[in-house]
C-alpha cells in the first residue's frame, strides 16, 4: 500500500543520503591531506606512493595507450614490471579495477570530444616563492580525479549498505541511523579509503558488505529463487575480483555458514545454495583471473570441496542419531578434509604462492622470521591488533554494546541447541522429512531458517573478523563497520 511504499522511499532516501554525507568526508579528506585540486597532473601521480603507485602506473598505461586493445595487451603481455620476465599482470595483481576505469575515462572523453564537452575546469596555480606557476585541472574529464572519484563515491555507497543491513535485521530505521553513527565516530578504525584510494581493499571492501547483505537476504528468504543466486553470486564475484585476500574472508564467511548448518540453524538444502553460489564464484573468478594459482591452490577452494563432501555424506551423519555427535563429528570431517584438501592440491600443482601467509603467522606465534615475513612486520598494519584501537572502540561505546548483542545472541543460540539436545524434535522433523528429497533439492523450494538465524551467522561471522583483526591490524576494517551493525 501507499504507506509501505512511502516507508522504503524514506529508508532508500535515507540510505542514499548517508552513502552522500560518506562519500564528501572522504573526498574532503582526502583533498585535505593532499590538496589534491591544487597539484600539477606529475604531483598527483607522485602522491600514490608505494604499491599505490603501481595500480595507477597500470591505469595510466591504459589511458595513454593508441587504443583500448592495445592498451589491454600492454598488460596481459608486461616486460616492465620484472623484467626481463614478460608477465600477465591482470593475473598478477588483481587489476581489474584499473581496467574498468581506463576503459571508463576513455569511452568517457571519447562521448565528451563528440558532445564537444569539456568534462573539467582548469586553471593556473601560482606558487610563490620564485616557483614557476603549474597547471591545475578539476572535473572527471581529468584523469586523475577519474580515477579517485567513483573510489570515494563506491566506498559512500558502502556506508548506504550498512544502514539497509541494520534496517533489515530488524533495527530499522533507527538501527540504521546508529550503525552509520557507529561507522562515522569510528572511521579511522572502519576504513582508510582517504589516504590510500588506489590500495585493492577500497574497490573490494564496499562490495564485501554488500555481499553479506545478500547473505542476510537469502537466510531470511523463505522461498529460494534464481534471483536470489544471481544477487549473491555477483556480489561474491565483484568482491573477489579486485582482492587476492577476498578468499580468506570468504573463507570465514563458509565456516561461518557451516557453523549455522551444523548448529541446524539453516537447513541442508539452503546451505547447498550457498555452496552453489560460491563454487559458481570461484569458477568465474579463476576464468577471469587466468587460473590463478593461489586461487585454486587455495583454502577456500578446499573448504567448499570438504564442505560439499560434508553435505552429501548428511544420510551417513545421521546414522549417529546424537545431535552434539553429529555436530562435533561434521565441524571434525571439515578441518580435516580441508586441510588435508589444501595440501594435496598444492603439492600436484606444485605451487606454494600463499606460503608467505602461513609464515606471516608462524612469525607472529613462534618468531620464526625470515626475509619476507620481516618485511611484512616492519609494518604496523601487519602486527597485532594496538591497544590503542580497542580503547577507541571502547570509549565510542561500539565494542561494549556489540559484546553485549552478541551475549544475547548467544543465549538464545544455546536454548535452541538445548532443545535440539534434548528434546530430539530436530531428529524426527528430518525423519519425517526424509523421502526422496526432491524438495530439499529444489532451487525454488521452501526453506524456512530457524528464527534468529541471520543472527547466529553475524554472530559467527563477527567473531571471524575479530580474529583477524587482533592478528592482523590491517584487518579491522571488517570488524568494525561489523561491530557497528551487531550494535
Amino acid at each position: 500500500n501507499n504507506s509501505d511504499r512511502l516507508y522504503l522511499a524514506a529508508v532508500v532516501f535515507l540510505a542514499l543520503t548517508a552513502s552522500y554525507a560518506h562519500y564528501r568526508h572522504v573526498s574532503l579528506l582526502f583533498e585535505n591531506d593532499r590538496f589534491f585540486s591544487h597539484l600539477s597532473s606529475l604531483e598527483r601521480q607522485m602522491s600514490f606512493r608505494t604499491e599505490m603507485g603501481l595500480y595507477y602506473s597500470y591505469y595510466k598505461t591504459l589511458v595513454d595507450a593508441p587504443s583500448i586493445p592495445a592498451g589491454l595487451n600492454s598488460i596481459l603481455y608486461d616486460n616492465v614490471t620484472e623484467y626481463p620476465s614478460t608477465i600477465n599482470v591482470l593475473k598478477r595483481f588483481n587489476l581489474y579495477p584499473e581496467l574498468v576505469l581506463g576503459v571508463g575515462y576513455r569511452l568517457y572523453t571519447g562521448f565528451l570530444e563528440t558532445m564537444k564537452f569539456s568534462g573539467k575546469s582548469c586553471f593556473t596555480v601560482n606558487r610563490g616563492h620564485d616557483q614557476p606557476p603549474v597547471q591545475s585541472c578539476e572535473g572527471l574529464g581529468d584523469e586523475a580525479y577519474f580515477y579517485v572519484m567513483p573510489i570515494f563515491a563506491l566506498n559512500g555507497l558502502y556506508v548506504g549498505t550498512l544502514f539497509i543491513m541494520c534496517w533489515y535485521l530488524g533495527g530499522g530505521i533507527f538501527g540504521g541511523a546508529v550503525a552509520v553513527l557507529c561507522f562515522f565516530f569510528n572511521h579511522g578504525e572502519g576504513t582508510r579509503v582517504m589516504w590510500t584510494p588506489p590500495l585493492r581493499e577500497s574497490f573490494s571492501v564496499p562490495f564485501l558488505f554488500l555481499q553479506i547483505l545478500a547473505v542476510t537476504f537469502v537466510i531470511k528468504a523463505q522461498k529460494l529463487t534464481r534471483a536470489h543466486m544471481m544477487v549473491l553470486t555477483a556480489a561474491t564475484v565483484t568482491f573477489m575480483l579486485p582482492w587476492q585476500f577476498a578468499q580468506f574472508v570468504l573463507l570465514t564467511q563458509t565456516l561461518a555458514l557451516f557453523g549455522c548448518y551444523v548448529l541446524r540453524f539453516i537447513p541442508a538444502s539452503k546451505m547447498r545454495f550457498f555452496l552453489v553460489s560460491f563454487t559458481v564464484s570461484l569458477a568465474v573468478n579463476i576464468v577471469m583471473q587466468f587460473a590463478n594459482a593461489m586461487l585454486v591452490t587455495s583454502f577456500y577452494f578446499a573448504c567448499l570441496l570438504s564442505a560439499w563432501v560434508v553435505l552429501f555424506a548428511k544420510p551417513l551423519f545421521e546414522k549417529l542419531r546424537y545431535f552434539l555427535v553429529i555436530a562435533v563429528c561434521q565441524v571434525a570431517t571439515l578441518l580435516s578434509l580441508t586441510v588435508a584438501c589444501k595440501h594435496g592440491i598444492a603439492v600436484l600443482a606444485n605451487v606454494q604462492d600463499d606460503a608467505h601467509i602461513g609464515n606471516l603467522l608462524k612469525a607472529k606465534f613462534f618468531q620464526a622470521r625470515d626475509f619476507h615475513t620481516s618485511l611484512y612486520l616492519c609494518a604496523k598494519e601487519f602486527d597485532f591488533i594496538e591497544f590503542e584501537s580497542l580503547e577507541l572502540l571502547t570509549k565510542t561505546l561500539v565494542l561494549p554494546c556489540g559484546f553485549l548483542v552478541m551475549l544475547a545472541i548467544v543465549y538464545k543460540v544455546a536454548c535452541s541447541v538445548w532443545q535440539e539436545v534434548w528434546s530430539g524434535r530436530a531428529q524426527e522433523a528430518d525423519e519425517g522429512k526424509s523421502g526422496d528429497g526432491s524438495d530439499d533439492l529444489a532451487l525454488d523450494a521452501p526453506d524456512a531458517s530457524k528464527p534468529h538465524a541471520e543472527l547466529l551467522y553475524h554472530l559467527l561471522q563477527n567473531l571471524a573478523f575479530m580474529t583477524l583483526a587482533v592478528l592482523i591490524m590491517r584487518l579491522k576494517l571488517f570488524w568494525t563497520p561489523h561491530l557497528g551493525v551487531l550494535a
